[in-house]
């Protein structure tokens, strides 16, 4: 009798530790699996990514236009100082038929090989900025030539 009570307790012990042992490997798979995707998340450019671009007190009552890319975001006549862009990078989906099979493509907008462009009213003399991967933009003039603050 005195021998069944030791197994016994040896067998509750190890049924014990490997149910331990099991749910401590269950949530770190957890973990790990939560914490890949949202890194993964904040990295998608599918995620919300915003470019913001600000203009200084040197452009009161200057003429300028600014582009990211081929698109026109602003046309100030004379630019407003208080004025924020806010801009949203997006993926449009283009259907293509390659080698006889239709199919449809992901397309990036404003990702960050994207350029600035901020085009004098009067000289249409452009000025580019490569975006990379910076996020404000904070425009100046300085010496007649515009500058980017770039976050």
């Amino acid at each position: 009798m005195l021998r069944t009570k030791k197994s016994s307790n040896s067998n509750m012990r190890f049924l014990f530790g490997s149910v331990v042992f099991f749910a401590v490997i269950i949530l770190s798979v957890i973990l790990f699996t939560y914490y890949a995707l949202s890194e993964a998340w904040r990295k998608s450019p599918d995620s919300d990514f915003y470019y913001m671009v600000t203009f200084s007190q040197d452009f009161a009552g200057l003429n300028y236009s600014v582009y990211l890319d081929d698109s026109l975001l602003y046309v100030g006549d004379p630019v407003d100082v208080d004025t924020v862009l806010k801009v949203k990078r997006y993926i449009t989906e283009e259907p293509v038929n390659i080698a006889g099979i239709d199919t449809v493509v992901r397309v990036p907008h404003f990702t960050s090989s994207s350029s600035l462009f901020v085009v004098d009213g009067k000289t249409d003399i452009p000025t580019i900025i490569n975006v990379n991967d910076n996020r404000v933009f904070d425009l100046r003039l300085s010496s007649g030539r515009v500058e980017a603050i770039m976050h």
